[in-house]
């Protein structure tokens, strides 16, 4: 086999551990929170703290890659990556396990675009696409098979395993790069140093407020000392990358109607596709589904995802990215309202829905990629496509804070007023309504200090309380996609008025 494919073959274990690493914990959860004690806002931390560290540093991690070469970045970050899933599965407490998430952020910002830079230094540009289409195939295979991996290392063995399996994964990812991939250039990569601190900040900030606002209060000395950096980080950040000559974010990109469109599909799908996490977690605590039960559904109805993204992208060469895009949208919605509503039908009703949500998936993502290769001219390629994987990962961080605080919130309300019209509880402690929805150790020790009738009351309220935050929350996420579809077709028709370098964008019709 040609040197070239061995060094394809060689960034698999890495592809592995990142992708694997995204789709195992959420159906880990609910083990991982009966063991910490963890409350349910920890809970989306152990999620966030990773997606948001990668989200702020992806491009500051390209950056680094040029400066030390790509492959001493890809090892430093498999090296770092590998160092914090030891840190995960050896954890006591729950804080631990969030910053150890965090530090797997940095190593996946480094290996990222490392691994697409190598990759393009390894094949000519006859073969880039085919290298590309194989790394994209292994990339959904190892994200769709992590529930399943999931479910039967935290059922069969621990929660932990999750983690420790990355070890054996760097080794050999470590041995084969040191073999088969060539040490690369090293540049003198300019970074807009200010526009990314202002980057970090405001991020940053803005995450914190989603998440921990409604516990500390939306007015709370806390949300205001967090609001505040993020209005003037924000307020600076988008006046210096308009003048910056190298800006972090290169705003002019947005001017283009095709690429606002292309950002506006990736930003609502990676959105709504955290659903993911909290239905892991529901189908276990409301359903009392097994993590190797949920595991199975959800990589069954996560397949169509390795034969739908050729399929759309062959539809968009052959009819334009609109109606392949068009059709992924309406199976998305099609599948939240039919989860919603059957949620409680037979297997094979729901899974019906969720079936929708694979086949659905890469009919947005293929084609809108394609458009945006359309759209931007090859000089402004890489700052446009580290530019869409930082709206994407982003997207996915404000996709577990938004959902998580709604669902929250949605659910309390919920069980307030059941509680409310029922003479047995109507005068249970407040607080302890909202111990219940966040999953704390106190609502359990308060919960012996009533009455036997009230316990089994209130613990029969919280199921019907979290089936109204599912049901709810899948028909707002199916009305987003109603608006995103519609904003999406209304800049797709729009002509540009911006001029970028190179040409106009093509493909389009």
């Amino acid at each position: 086999m040609n040197r070239k494919w061995w060094g394809l073959i060689s960034l698999m274990p890495a592809l592995a551990m990142v992708f694997v690493d995204q789709s195992v914990l959420p159906v880990a959860l609910p083990t991982i929170q009966q063991h910490l004690g963890a409350t349910s806002i920890q809970l989306q931390w152990c999620v966030n703290a990773y997606l948001l560290v990668t989200a702020v540093l992806v491009l500051a991690g390209g950056k680094v890659g040029d400066g030390l070469g790509h492959r001493k970045a890809y090892t430093l970050g498999m090296i770092i990556f590998s160092v914090a899933s030891a840190l995960c599965g050896a954890t006591p407490n729950v804080f631990g396990l969030i910053a150890a998430r965090a530090l797997q952020g940095i190593g996946a910002a480094l290996m990222f675009p490392a691994s697409t830079a190598i990759l393009m230094s390894l094949f000519p540009p006859s073969e880039r696409g085919k290298a590309t289409g194989i790394n994209v195939s292994a990339s959904s295979l190892f994200l769709i098979i992590g529930p399943l991996i999931g479910g039967y290392l935290t059922q069969a063995l621990s929660w932990r395993w999750i983690f420790w399996i990355n070890l054996p994964l760097a080794l050999l990812g470590l041995l084969l790069v040191f073999i088969f991939i060539p040490r690369s250039e090293v540049g003198k990569p300019k970074l807009d140093r200010w526009g990314f601190i202002y980057f970090v900040i405001s991020c940053s900030c803005l995450v914190v407020i989603l998440m921990q606002g409604r516990e500390w209060g939306w007015t709370s000395t806390k949300t205001m000392a967090c609001l505040i950096p993020f209005l003037i980080s924000s307020f600076f950040l988008f006046r210096r990358e308009k003048k910056a000559p190298h800006p972090f974010l290169d705003l002019t990109l947005f001017k283009h109607p095709v690429y606002k469109a292309v950002n506006i599909s990736v930003f609502s799908i990676q959105f709504i596709l955290m659903i993911t996490v909290f239905r892991a977690i529901f189908f276990q605590t409301a359903l009392d589904w097994s993590p190797m039960k949920t595991g199975v559904i959800t990589v069954l109805s996560s397949c169509p995802v390795l034969f739908m993204s050729p399929i759309g992208g062959m539809l968009s060469d052959k009819f334009g990215p609109k109606i392949p895009i068009a059709i992924g949208f309406l199976l998305l919605i099609f599948s939240f309202i039919w989860t919603a509503v059957f949620v409680h039908a037979s297997l094979g009703v729901l899974f019906l829905g969720l079936l929708a949500f694979g086949f659905g998936i890469p009919l947005v993502f293929t084609p809108s990629y394609a458009s945006a290769m359309g759209a931007i001219p090859q000089a402004k390629a890489g700052s446009a496509f580290g530019t869409i994987a930082t709206v994407r990962s982003l997207s996915g961080t404000l996709g577990v804070a938004v959902l998580g605080s709604f669902i929250d919130a949605t659910q309390l309300s919920c069980l307030q007023k059941l509680a409310q019209d029922n003479p047995v509880t109507q005068n249970v402690n407040p607080s302890l309504l909202e111990n219940i929805i966040a999953g704390a150790q106190q609502a359990q020790e308060y919960l012996k200090t009533l009455t036997s009738e009230q316990s089994q009351i209130l613990l029969t309220y919280y199921r019907e309380a979290e089936v109204q935050g599912f049901f709810v929350t899948h028909f707002v996420l199916a009305g987003l996609l109603v608006i995103s579809l519609s904003l999406v077709f209304m800049l797709y028709h729009r002509k540009s008025t911006h001029h970028l370098p190179e040409g106009p964008a093509e493909g389009w019709d």
